[in-house]
């Protein structure tokens, strides 16, 4: 076992902000006993940066401006690959991959791609106009064409594996599906005074807590949930809603919260680094997203043992069954707040629930066996090349 010591595997990803497929990647890297594990950052967002080190990762910034950058990016990171000498390249998210595809002609390597997310669902391109289809249109045609220098696929869930086969035209032997995972101890070894600090920091006592745990995208539906709780709010004004994440539709979410009053029973909290205490504090986790790669947040509330309420996607659903969470239909305002409704008024049903997830998650989502499995994946593909 000592020779895969040796093996080296560079992960080129766009940033290490505190994204799902960041922190997850961070988590099972962290984990590894036979590769050694090396970190590239494209682009500006460091917010994983410390626990890599922690863990005794190197990590590389390549600061490259914000935007696309290929060409920029492949002349900073070539010397810096001949220097480490990688037996293996694994990227992660569209910007590193396409990089990662135009290093391949400098540095042939078994190449390693993610798939994380659902880019050219049909729902998707109906949110766009037809100007933005067609550059969507253009983005895929290049991803589909780039994507056949890479060697493997690792795909988080089955849901993203069949929908990216089908749009980039990739073989399904190609593709291998590890889901995500976390360590139960982060969800449960928590320290008490830590979780009253907190409720102190945020005015909790005597609150109903919500909290939603993701990027702020449109496509995420924290829009739908907004809308949904005012009916909750109306029934309960001690109700508080917490969202932890930041992105682009901040303004939008800030500007329905100003309009409609609701910023004393709304929170955004922006990036958080105490999501385990968040969730350990809350009566209910909501996750209302639309579409997703495998939800990493859905899976730290299983863990956590919080009462989840979840959209239906197939993502969401790969995870999660109405045994163990309150579902309800993806984009459907009245829904969500039927089944606001429904877990407010059955709380023990919920906890019971929430037992059942964690039971779940336990076996499905560990971090030491999902790591093992990457290690072994990795050690299957050099002996193969």
């Amino acid at each position: 076992m000592n020779k895969f010591k040796k093996h080296k595997v560079l992960y080129i990803i766009d940033t290490l902000e505190t994204g799902g497929a960041e922190k997850s990647l961070v988590a099972i890297t962290s984990m590894f006993k036979t590769i050694t594990p090396i970190f590239v950052q494209v682009y500006p967002g460091s917010g994983l940066k410390d626990l890599l080190l922690r863990n005794n990762i190197e990590v590389y910034d390549l600061q490259i401006e914000t935007g696309y950058n290929f060409k920029v990016a492949l002349s900073n990171l070539i010397p810096l690959v001949l220097k480490i000498k990688p037996d293996i390249i694994h990227t992660t998210l569209f910007k590193s991959d396409i990089i990662g595809r135009k290093l391949k002609k400098h540095y042939n390597v078994p190449l390693v791609n993610s798939l994380v997310n659902n880019s050219y669902i049909k729902q998707r391109y109906n949110n766009l106009d037809f100007i933005s289809k067609f550059k969507l249109y253009l983005v895929q045609q290049y991803d589909k064409y780039s994507s056949r220098s890479v060697d493997l696929f690792i795909s988080n869930s089955n849901a993203i594996k069949f929908t990216n086969a089908k749009a980039l035209n990739i073989p399904e032997r190609k593709i291998k599906v590890i889901h995500r995972g976390r360590e139960l101890k982060d969800f449960t070894d928590i320290d008490l005074s830590s979780l009253e600090n907190l409720r102190n920091e945020l005015n909790l006592h005597d609150k109903t807590i919500f909290l939603n745990v993701s990027r702020l995208l449109e496509r995420k539906g924290q829009l739908d949930l907004l809308r949904s709780f005012k009916s909750i709010i109306n029934n309960d004004p001690q109700s508080i809603l917490l969202i932890a994440g930041e992105g682009e539709y901040r303004s939008v979410l800030e500007d329905y919260i100003f309009k409609n009053k609701l910023k004393k029973n709304i929170i955004l909290l922006g990036n958080r680094t105490d999501i385990p205490e968040l969730l350990s504090v809350s009566d209910f986790f909501v996750f209302p997203s639309w579409y997703e790669g495998l939800p990493g947040a859905l899976i730290e509330a299983m863990m956590s043992n919080t009462p989840i309420i979840a959209s239906n996607i197939p993502e969401n659903l790969e995870c999660i069954d109405k045994n163990c969470a309150e579902i309800f239909e993806k984009g459907n305002v009245d829904s969500l707040i039927r089944s606001l409704d429904t877990s407010v008024s059955n709380k023990n049903m919920m906890i019971a629930k929430a037992e059942k997830a964690r039971e779940i998650a336990i076996k499905k989502f560990s971090i030491s066996n999902i790591s093992e499995e990457y290690e072994n994946t990795y050690r299957t593909l050099l002996l193969k090349k």
